[in-house]
């Protein structure tokens, strides 16, 4: 453990205007690098689409599902935020690669909501039980704030996404197939305003990032490391909506300082 780092993590977690949970993991060895309060239970934001990824990859490797195979996306699920599912963009359907690409690359609800309608949020949550994520839930499709007011939110961890990213890594390194595919598209991420937002050169970080009103996070595997390295940094009650653009800031700046001292 890097204890100077360690000491400028506590007391950048102790000025930020909200609150936040932190874990950092060697990937090959599992020891812990740095945490603060890992195990807090936070509303998962966009970070659930990882165990919706990865019940798919599932799937496809017991050939219950094809990665090439169509899947439809009527007009009746299209919602108002797709950048996607946009007139010159339209078909009848979708190959189930491409609905998985949209869904973690840019985040796009409406993939998502089709691919929990294909699986069941029953399989989502099998997986990560299975898999020990024993506090993360999938309790609702994206946007139905009506869910979400009725008490029905999605849930996550610092640490079960590092038990869920590890897992995927180990069995794309032994298994290859669909899992090495779920690590190539979380390395394709777009969503770059959060942990790459200070980082240059040639990074491969294969990660999922989640915003919501006061919310902001992102978790994930730094490959190019000198040593790899699972990093999830969890905020939340922060001052800014969506997150923007003091709490993507602080993750930016926290993933840097994290870099240079690993890298």
């Amino acid at each position: 453990m890097d204890h100077t780092l360690d000491q400028w993590l506590s007391e950048e977690i102790a000025s930020f205007p909200g609150k936040v949970s932190l874990l950092m993991t060697d990937l090959e060895s599992g020891e812990v690098l740095h945490s603060f309060q890992p195990d807090t239970v936070v509303t998962s934001a966009s970070t659930i689409k990882l165990p919706i990824l990865l019940t798919v990859m599932e799937g496809v490797q017991r050939e219950t599902f094809q990665l090439q195979q169509p899947v439809k996306v009527p007009e009746s699920v299209i919602l108002p935020d797709t950048t996607v599912f946009e007139p010159e963009n339209r078909r009848e359907t979708y190959s189930l690669l491409e609905l998985l690409y949209w869904m973690i690359t840019v985040s796009d609800n409406t993939a998502t909501n089709v691919l929990i309608d294909l699986v069941g949020m029953e399989a989502v949550n099998g997986l990560c039980h299975r898999w020990g994520a024993s506090h993360t839930q999938l309790q609702r499709k994206m946007l139905d704030f009506e869910a979400k007011a009725a008490g029905r939110d999605n849930v996550t961890t610092a640490h079960d996404q590092y038990v869920l990213y590890a897992g995927l890594h180990e069995r794309a390194e032994s298994q290859g197939g669909p899992w090495t595919v779920a690590m190539d598209i979380l390395l394709e991420q777009r969503c770059q305003d959060a942990f790459l937002r200070y980082l240059n050169g040639p990074v491969a970080v294969a990660h999922k990032t989640g915003g919501l009103d006061h919310v902001h996070h992102d978790a994930g595997l730094f490959l190019s490391a000198k040593q790899p390295y699972y990093l999830g940094c969890f905020t939340w009650d922060g001052p800014s909506l969506d997150g923007q653009p003091e709490q993507a800031r602080f993750l930016g700046r926290i993933a840097r300082r994290i870099y240079d001292s690993y890298s």
